[in-house]
């Protein structure tokens, strides 16, 4: 009797594990009436296109508080105005893409909340956010910022960018192509330690370091770059230690190289798994000599996707925090941006 129960266990955990990996193949994106989330809903409809699976529109509203008299009627306006924006979204992805399938709701409910909920059912959330063309950043509102800090599956943010007038335009990229630094195509064999520069074009960028083993991130960047077509970029930044420079002069050129070949040996041991499993993925390395901020901000130029990290583990004492390489992404990358939490 023991051994039956036991059992049935084991067959409701397993028909649970299914129907979560079921609902999570799927593309979400948030909706709130701006620009911003029409971009957002267009760059989810191509991604759930590519990755062939369901597009899922979700508004969120907030709840009406305890109904009385003077709020009759609000409600039921407000459900109408909401149905009818998830019903113009979906209509006009269908005309884009006729194919996909295409899921929409109204929650009445916190739109943080919901978000949560959302982003932990699906493959990525995906969100628009606003560029100023006249400031250095893109706005991330707080319920956004909420949903990259908490959330358990990556979420993606798409830029537009906001003229003075009002007016808003889709916005993926700026400034044009530009040669980096430091970078290199990966030729030849794993072990092979000579790096080609190129210049910068359509790609998909993921930016790594060494403290971690990246699993989510490396799996969502190869993902992306193969469901694309594009190819993919690790990109790593790194500073010259004090130890090959001459005490108060220049650096020693041999010391410099060496110390960069030994880089490039850990983040290719670290890619190469990855590598093997996607074979069908063009692979490029580009280690940059600057901080880590402004060596991803730059690699990201030209992308057509830029992947971030965000480490679960790393909280602040108000709660979780994106960490500075994120936070950079998010407010000052020019292409959309998947932040990705890792352990």
């Amino acid at each position: 009797m023991a051994e039956q129960e036991q059992e049935q266990e084991q067959e409701q955990e397993q028909e649970q594990e299914q129907e979560q990996e079921q609902e999570q193949t799927v593309v979400s994106v948030g909706l709130d009436g701006s620009p911003a989330s029409v971009a957002a809903a267009h760059w989810a409809a191509a991604e759930a296109e590519r990755r062939h699976v369901p597009l899922r529109l979700v508004h969120a509203r907030e709840p009406m508080p305890t109904p009385d008299f003077a709020r009759e009627g609000v409600e039921e306006r407000q459900v109408r105005a909401a149905q009818e924006l998830v019903e113009r979204m979906r209509e006009d992805v269908l005309d884009r893409h006729p194919g996909l399938r295409v899921t929409s709701e109204v929650v009445a409910e916190d739109p943080e909340v919901a978000l949560l909920r959302v982003a932990d059912a699906s493959q990525m959330l995906v969100l628009g956010s606003y560029g100023m063309r006249r400031l250095p950043s893109f706005f991330l509102g707080s319920t956004s910022l909420a949903a990259v800090a908490r959330a358990d599956r990556p979420v993606v943010l798409v830029r537009v960018d906001e003229d003075p007038d009002g007016s808003a335009e889709g916005h993926t990229a700026a400034g044009g192509p530009q040669p980096p630094t430091a970078a290199g195509r990966r030729r030849g064999h794993a072990e092979h330690e000579e790096y080609e520069v190129h210049p910068h074009g359509p790609r998909v960028v993921v930016a790594v370091g060494l403290g971690h083993t990246y699993e989510n991130l490396l799996r969502f960047a190869f993902e992306s770059a193969r469901a694309t077509g594009l190819p993919l970029h690790v990109v790593h930044a790194i500073r010259l230690p004090s130890h090959v420079y001459v005490p108060g002069g220049p650096v020693v050129p041999h010391m410099a190289v060496e110390h960069r070949r030994e880089v490039e040996k850990e983040v290719r041991a670290l890619v190469q798994p990855w590598a093997e499993r996607y074979p069908d993925v063009e692979l490029h390395a580009a280690l940059r000599l600057e901080g880590t901020v402004q060596a991803v901000v730059h690699e990201a130029e030209g992308s057509d996707l830029l992947v971030v990290g965000r480490c679960r583990k790393h909280r602040a004492p108000l709660g979780p925090r994106i960490g500075p390489v994120a936070h950079a992404a998010v407010h000052h990358a020019a292409c959309p941006v998947a932040v990705v939490p890792h352990d």
